[in-house]
């Protein structure tokens, strides 16, 4: 069985830089891998250790720049056995839309014989939960979102846990098909020295648009239909009422006022 697991290099949430414009300033942040996508990476693996299916070769694909390399080395070290980089100057700015569409051409062209896809719901970065719903039309596929469990897989079908609200459904897809993650695994793995060494000698293969056949007005800035005009900063404002005597009374009238 083939399992591609589209992972996303993401700024750290903890380290967020900004420019005078207001714009998100990705050059001097920390990146990290998506946790929702390294969630998917641990269902992926889980399927593997299963046996449940025989012969699983784990394949992770991620779209950006050269410093992305590293996400995908660190998924090479949990477990995954094959790692792709689309990493190309005309790619930037390419919306939800145009980054499904260059997932899927890679998908179809190096990997062509996959069983499953998996994604993290979302990234933290963008929260719009769109590339992997794209990423199945694309690939004309089944797929399922909001997954907290993997139930039961074979060659044929898998079989799913969502969660919506406080509601569970059991989803049964069938193969060729594609889900995206919500909850983390519970039997995620965690590197080892050993697992680091032999990542860092493993082989990441890049692609850019000649590669995948793409002509630069498909993709990037030029080829995406959505355009992000600014980012901005919350405002939080608190007023703050200071009470020195009478303290039943002032709060009592504040309250009142309130109303």
């Amino acid at each position: 069985m083939n399992i591609v697991v589209c992972i996303k290099q993401v700024p750290d949430v903890d380290d967020i830089k900004w420019t005078k414009e207001n714009n998100l300033d990705r050059t001097q942040m920390l990146s990290k891998i998506n946790p929702y996508d390294e969630w998917a990476l641990d269902y992926a693996i889980k399927i593997k250790k299963s046996k449940s299916v025989d012969n699983v070769i784990i394949t992770v694909i991620s779209m950006g720049p050269n410093q992305a390399e590293e996400s995908l080395r660190y998924c090479l070290a949990k477990g995954a056995d094959r790692a792709i980089l689309l990493s190309d100057k005309f790619f930037a700015a390419s919306d939800t839309l145009v980054t499904a569409k260059i997932l899927s051409c890679a998908i179809k062209k190096f990997v062509p014989d996959f069983d499953l896809i998996l994604t993290g719901q979302l990234a933290p970065d963008g929260d719009t939960a769109q590339v992997p719903v794209s990423l199945a039309q694309l690939l004309g596929l089944a797929d399922a979102n909001h997954i907290v469990d993997v139930y039961k897989i074979d060659k044929n079908q898998t079989l799913v846990a969502q969660k919506i609200d406080n509601t569970i459904r059991m989803i049964e897809l069938q193969n060729p098909c594609l889900f995206s993650v919500k909850k983390e695994c519970d039997k995620s793995y965690v590197p080892k020295i050993a697992d680091y060494i032999r990542a860092q000698g493993a082989a990441v293969e890049r692609y850019g648009a000649v590669d995948l056949e793409l002509q630069k007005e498909e993709v990037g800035f030029i080829g995406s239909p959505t355009v992000v005009y600014q980012s901005y900063r919350p405002v939080i404002e608190k007023n703050t009422i200071e009470i020195k005597e009478n303290y039943s009374r002032t709060i009592m009238d504040f309250l009142l006022k309130g109303k």
